[in-house]
Parts: C-alpha cells; sequence; structure tokens
C-alpha cells in the first residue's frame, strides 16, 4: 500500500508541476496588462472622473498638445514639481496646450488636502483613477509624464520629476 501511495503522490506532484508550467505558458502569452507604451504609439484612450465632479476623456484633447501627468498625494518629487506644473498650465493654456493631471487614486479629499498645503491655488484638471489608467500607461513610478501631440500620438515620455525646463521644452514640443 506505501507503494501505491507514493506513486500517488508522484502522479500529484508531477501533475502539479505540469498545471504550474501551463499557467506560466498562458500568462507569458496573454499578459496584456504589461503591454508597454512607448513615444510614437497613439496614447490609450480613457475616461475618468475628475476632481471638480465632471468627466474627461482623452478625446476631449484632440487637435490641443496634451501634458499627461500621473501623480500620488504620497510622492515627494510629485509635490515639488506640482507648482512648475500649475504655472506652466496658466501660462499655455491659451496656446492650445494643455495638462491633465491624473492621481493614481481616486482620493478626492486627499488631494484638496494637498492642494491647499501649496503657496499658490492650482486649477490644473485632475482626473481621479482606479488604477486602469495608470495600468493602461504602464505608468508604475511617479510621478510619470506622457507628452501628447494633437493627433493623440505620443511624442515623449518623462519618469521622475521634471524640472522647469524640461516642463518648457514639452509644452514646446507640442504646441500645435
Amino acid at each position: 500500500m506505501a507503494k501505491q501511495q507514493k506513486k500517488w503522490i508522484q502522479y500529484i506532484v508531477t501533475f502539479l508541476i505540469l498545471l504550474a508550467i501551463a499557467f506560466i505558458v498562458y500568462v507569458s502569452i496573454n499578459k496584456d496588462g504589461n503591454k508597454v507604451v512607448k513615444v510614437g504609439d497613439k496614447a490609450p484612450v480613457f475616461e475618468l472622473k475628475t476632481l471638480d465632479g465632471g468627466k474627461v476623456n482623452l478625446k476631449d484633447y484632440r487637435g490641443k498638445g496634451l501634458i499627461l501627468n500621473f501623480w500620488g498625494t504620497w510622492c515627494k518629487p510629485c509635490l515639488e514639481e506640482m507648482p512648475d506644473l500649475n504655472r506652466a498650465h496658466n501660462l499655455y493654456k491659451d496656446q492650445n496646450v494643455e495638462f491633465l493631471t491624473i492621481h493614481v487614486k481616486n482620493s478626492p479629499q486627499q488631494i484638496k488636502q494637498f492642494f491647499s498645503a501649496l503657496d499658490e491655488k492650482v486649477t490644473l484638471p485632475v482626473g481621479l483613477d482606479d488604477g486602469d489608467v495608470l495600468s493602461a500607461y504602464n505608468a508604475n513610478d511617479l510621478p510619470n509624464t506622457f507628452v501628447i501631440d494633437k493627433n493623440g500620438k505620443i511624442v515623449a515620455h518623462h519618469k521622475g520629476q521634471m524640472s522647469k525646463e524640461d516642463i518648457q521644452k514639452y509644452m514646446e514640443m507640442v504646441k500645435p
């Protein structure tokens, strides 16, 4: 009986190993969630609720340049670049270059507290993400910025905090 039990255990272990291998192969072939969005690609389309209670859609920005910035309230570099993003937004909004910031968690109260701690009033539009847009852009490192031209094509990608010079360069890059 002991030999028969060992044989069954071997069959079960072999089956589990084969099942694990099949799962790994399946996940490797079908891992759509990990597609990397890169310069030259069409920007993934999305629709989000905004901090002010409205909705925003990527299609709303067709015909304009767009700086799409992913950020979080806990992110120190995000805090440091926010005033520069806000000033650039105010400077370029009449030149058909827009900003859309996407907070990577749907937490309006935290965002309002974050903005109230800044020395100036923030006028940047804020989309509230629950993780879907973050995943679509594979923008896990914060801050993470995509520069999108008037046709919806990604023309630049910046990981990490941007300087004033970086922001101005990207704004000029997508100015129609």
